[in-house]
């Protein structure tokens, strides 16, 4: 049951914003669900995905900064943008969205959805 909550969560991301691929992983990089992820494969995603997010809590950490709600990669043709989705689970997408401020508050909906099935 879970697993289809999962999957009408990210097809319903997909529906709201420009996203490529999307990913529901645990907070661990173990993977949790994934969609449209031809080319790529979803369980390395995952795990990286895991290392980058708290490898940038940690160094906000440092610098006594707090947790960063999200972190966005860019590049010319896509945007990984990686977010908490509760204390169990990261939401992440590759997006070709200029529009930041949109995909990330269709994330947050997203993450908010995740978090209540966890």
């Amino acid at each position: 049951m879970q697993n289809k909550q999962y999957k009408n969560i990210l097809s319903d991301l997909e529906a709201e914003v420009d996203i490529e691929q999307s990913f529901i992983i645990s907070r661990d990089g173990l993977l949790i669900s994934a969609e449209a992820c031809s080319g790529t494969s979803p369980e390395a995603m995952a795990a990286m995905t895991a290392t980058l997010l708290g490898a940038a809590e940690t160094a906000m950490d440092e610098i006594g900064s707090g947790v960063p709600s999200h972190i966005i990669v860019d590049t010319k043709k896509y945007s990984l943008i990686v977010m908490g989705a509760g204390p169990q689970a990261l939401l992440a997408v590759v997006t070709g969205e200029d529009d930041f401020t949109k995909v990330r508050e269709a994330m947050k909906k997203a993450a908010r959805a995740i978090d209540e099935i966890l």
